[in-house]
């Protein structure tokens, strides 16, 4: 890639920060972002990591590689972004205890298995009746303060609240045209829209689907100073004097208003695993939107079908932290050879 290439990136969050951190040194970049408010999926996130992170606690695809990926990314931005290392992740019945050992004794360098006696003696605060798994390379971060500090060391431009509208891709370059009534010109344009994806009609045709979360922010008692981040059927992450839980998943919604019913349900399933959470007070509850593939649950990295310089980079549903810096670390090479990519990324 020639360092005079000129990159638009569509979307100022998770999946926009990486791509602008991972081209700064390679290209001119600039971001477009339709809000001024941060992305609005990690309003409902709870910044979770680890590498077994299916159902049945298997390796994620490519979970090697984005571990490493995110490692690296975390060791760029340094102490700007705190992270929470250690995640107990409780088996919340026999059927998914049972694969939880087996997922002990077949990936002994990422977990532990805690029979319920030792979960009890090391993590007394939480309910683990049918035992959990310890995953030291598990973790957490403000994925919000990631973007922040991802886009502000790159340094690039960003147009901000300024909307992309349509775009048109020629020969030699692509064409954005902005809600201000501004065409900008560059040789490849990177759409991250998130959510807005809808907006558009050729995206809108994708086979996406949008899914809304809700999670609750509890004021933090002093008998759980020493909380560890838990992941059950709802995730525990402590922040500061806080507490985050979420989420939910609701495929069907007809507005992102948090709901009070949701928030009871949040608080009765956390307080089902630490009880200790039911005396706490709920400062907020937030809603956010994580767009994913139904049929094909791995994020998108790849030019629009029939396209060669109009790119996009979306559906990282609940594994963004781990999936989008290791495909953000692909972009100077694959952009002007995309046949690099892996199949699983790819539109069809």
């Amino acid at each position: 890639m020639q360092p005079s290439s000129r990159i638009a990136i569509v979307g100022a969050g998770l999946a926009g920060a990486c791509a602008a951190f991972a081209l700064h040194r390679h290209a001119h970049v600039e971001v477009f972002e339709a809000t001024e408010a941060a992305d609005q999926a990690f309003r409902a996130a709870g910044g979770l990591f680890h590498p077994l992170m299916t159902r049945r606690a298997r390796p994620n695809w490519q979970h090697d590689a984005a571990l490493e990926a995110l490692e690296r990314l975390l060791a760029a931005v340094g102490d700007r972004v705190p992270v929470r290392r250690g995640l107990l992740r409780v088996a919340f019945s026999e059927k998914q205890a049972q694969d939880f050992r087996e997922a002990a004794r077949t990936y002994p360098h990422f977990v532990q298995w805690l029979a319920p006696e030792e979960a009890k003696e090391r993590f007394p605060q939480v309910q683990a009746p049918y035992g959990a798994l310890w995953i030291p390379q598990g973790g957490a971060v403000s994925a919000a303060r990631l973007i922040e500090v991802l886009l502000e060391q790159s340094g690039v431009p960003i147009h901000r609240p300024v909307r992309v509208v349509d775009w048109k891709e020629e020969p030699d370059g692509v064409r954005l045209h902005t809600d201000r009534g501004a065409v900008h010109r560059f040789d490849y344009a990177i759409l991250a829209p998130g959510y807005g994806y809808q907006a558009h009609p050729e995206l809108a045709r994708l086979p996406f689907q949008a899914v809304k979360g809700q999670v609750i922010c509890l004021q933090r008692p002093p008998s759980l100073d020493t909380l560890p981040l838990v992941l059950a059927n709802v995730h525990l992450a402590p922040y500061g004097d806080q507490v985050f839980v979420g989420s939910t998943y609701e495929p069907a919604f007809t507005d992102l208003a948090p709901s009070e019913a949701q928030t009871r349900w949040l608080l009765d399933e956390a307080a089902r695993w630490v009880p200790e959470v039911s005396r706490s007070t709920v400062v907020a509850a937030l809603t956010g939107v994580r767009v994913i593939r139904p049929h094909r649950p791995l994020p998108v990295l790849s030019p629009l079908p029939g396209r060669r310089r109009l790119w996009l980079f979306s559906a990282l549903g609940s594994r963004g932290l781990l999936y989008a810096p290791l495909l953000a670390s692909w972009l100077p090479e694959v952009l002007e050879r995309p046949e690099r990519l892996p199949e699983a990324v790819r539109l069809d």
